[in-house]
């Protein structure tokens, strides 16, 4: 997942020294540098190949969000974490650190853990899922795809990334340099290629394959991987996967143009998820099998079903699952779990 282009807005500060603009310079260009010569491996080597006017309409529409982020960003006037750094930065404890090599490094954790921890919210919180799945919903992935984005999840994930710079104290340059860093790392690991070592170098940080089971169409393969440069977030909170996803985007329609991704940002409708054949056969099991740790105990059997119901809800769709109609629902689950004993009962009469 990308979060913002930065370097190019920073080019337009009028507070800038010209060895500061010469840095964003260089910063910016090394990034266009990086998309240029990304994009042309994926067209001589596409690990998944794309037609070219699938290819053409995918890029057409994350450069036109990204064109227009950036301009709403400056219309808006939002400071950028450059001009957030240059002004608060000298109150955190990373100025009591002296070394500059470990002042960098805890920086680049924290900003890293940060959006490990932001993309994770994303997923889970249906708020924030809104507009992450415009990211999401790209079903040709490539490199521009790090730059699909709506520009609430930006505006967002900027305070975040502001408070934190305020917080610890990091300073400008290192910023610049952390951004930097972090931004070709998810231009890369969005990029259509597969190399002879990436599961090799996926051991330390987010390649091609370890991302793409994060575009999986199913929740239980894009409900992991999470982090953006470092692999070991991943790792060691149990939501690393390594599985190649059968198809990539989002179950059900969603637009494929820039000024209806806009708007599909702003849609409450969840995405269209498939109901198991056999769905009431797993509640009824998962039933059974809380009355049976109880012992069969009566009383309990309304409860046990609903319980199970929501257990088995959440392994499948996760709350995604809306909850806006939560008492009528209520009242729905009581007459399937009583519509469903009666069956039970009925046979076994016929069968006595």
């Amino acid at each position: 997942m990308l979060y913002e282009f930065y370097a190019k807005s920073l080019l337009t500060l009028p507070s800038m020294t010209w060895s500061g603009e010469l840095t964003n310079e260089l910063a910016a260009f090394s990034l266009l540098l990086c998309l240029v010569g990304l994009s042309n491996l994926e067209v001589r080597f596409p690990k998944i190949p794309h037609s070219a006017k699938q290819s053409r309409q995918s890029y057409r529409t994350n450069i036109s969000l990204f064109v227009f982020n950036n301009l709403l960003m400056a219309v808006c006037s939002v400071s950028t974490l450059f001009v957030v750094a240059a002004k608060y930065s000298g109150y955190g404890p990373l100025n009591e650190i002296t070394n500059p090599g470990l002042k960098a490094l805890l920086a680049f954790l924290a900003i890293d853990l940060l959006l490990y921890v932001w993309h994770q919210a994303c997923h889970r919180l249906d708020a924030l899922w809104m507009f992450h799945r415009v990211h999401h919903n790209d079903p040709y992935l490539n490199a521009s795809t790090a730059f699909r984005l709506h520009f609430v999840e930006i505006f967002i994930t900027n305070a975040l990334k502001a408070l934190l710079i305020v917080m610890l104290g990091i300073d400008k340059m290192l910023v610049l340099t952390i951004e930097t860093l972090v931004t070709l790392c998810i231009i890369f690991h969005h990029t259509n290629i597969g190399f002879k070592y990436e599961r090799i170098l996926g051991c330390v940080m987010v390649v091609p394959f370890i991302h793409r089971v994060h575009h999986s169409t199913e929740r239980s393969e894009h409900d992991r991987n999470y982090g953006a440069v470092l692999s070991i977030w991943d790792r060691l909170f149990g939501t690393y996967s390594e599985v190649e996803p059968n198809a990539l985007g989002i179950k059900g329609k969603s637009p494929m143009d820039f000024l209806s991704l806009i708007k599909f940002g702003f849609a409450t409708e969840s995405p269209v998820v498939a109901r198991p054949d056999n769905l009431d056969v797993m509640i009824a099991e998962a039933a059974y099998y809380r009355a049976e740790k109880r012992h069969f105990y009566p009383g309990y059997e309304m409860r046990d079903w609903l319980e199970a119901k929501k257990d088995i809800s959440n392994q499948l769709y996760g709350n995604k699952i809306r909850k806006n109609n939560s008492f009528w629902q209520n009242i729905s689950d009581s007459c399937h779990w009583m519509f469903a004993n009666f069956k039970n009962l009925q046979s076994n009469l016929q069968w006595h």
